[in-house]
């Protein structure tokens, strides 16, 4: 699976991401995505945002400062819409629920654990049914492997994730793609929208 581009211009990119590319350059020069933008368009690029190396889809990534900075306020305000769907083993509870929990994240493991109000920082999503096993979910907060950590902790870790107790399976990375991205645009204002269902699943 290749790095998609479904939006180009010269302030901004919009890319799905196959699992197992990182985001950005590491001390051992994995291939990332950061590199690619460059080697591709050429100039500087800056990954405005993050998902785990093992997750697939969407992120907006900056050709100029001042959209990467105009990019970020917008992740700070919470203005960024993102949704993603995941598949679990375990059959999942029917209609819409909430999920709220207190994360801390352990440096030594590179893991987030639930943990009481007060010794972590909360963590926020609602998901949506979408098959027994499947579901879509939309972040209210970023904390580090939110998503997955939410999801193991109430006995359905995602496939492919068996850092967090998740089955194997036969494909690349874990089964969570990031599905869809809103945002306004950095120069034009002009609200982008983006969906890109994973066919991993």
């Amino acid at each position: 699976m290749e790095t998609e581009v479904l939006y180009l211009d010269g302030d901004i990119a919009v890319v799905s991401k196959p699992a197992m590319l990182m985001v950005e350059p590491d001390k051992l020069g994995h291939p990332n995505l950061q590199d690619w933008g460059e080697y591709q368009w050429g100039g500087k690029t800056w990954a405005v945002h993050r998902l785990d190396r093992p997750t697939s889809g969407l992120l907006v990534i900056a050709r100029k400062k001042y959209a990467c900075t105009h990019l970020m306020k917008q992740f700070e305000s919470r203005k960024v819409k993102k949704r993603y769907q995941f598949k679990t083993h375990k059959e999942l509870p029917t209609g819409s629920w909430n999920w709220e929990d207190y994360l801390k994240k352990d440096n030594l493991k590179f893991k987030s654990l639930v943990v009481n109000d007060g010794e972590g920082q909360r963590a926020s999503l609602r998901g949506v049914r979408i098959d027994d096993y499947s579901a879509e979910v939309e972040l209210f907060t970023g904390r580090y492997h939110q998503i997955r950590a939410q999801a193991s902790f109430r006995g359905y870790p995602i496939l492919g994730d068996v850092f967090y107790g998740g089955d194997p399976w036969d494909q690349p990375g874990v089964a969570l793609h990031a599905s869809h991205l809103s945002f306004l645009h950095p120069k034009t204002n002009e609200e982008m929208s983006f969906d890109s269902l994973s066919t991993r699943f």
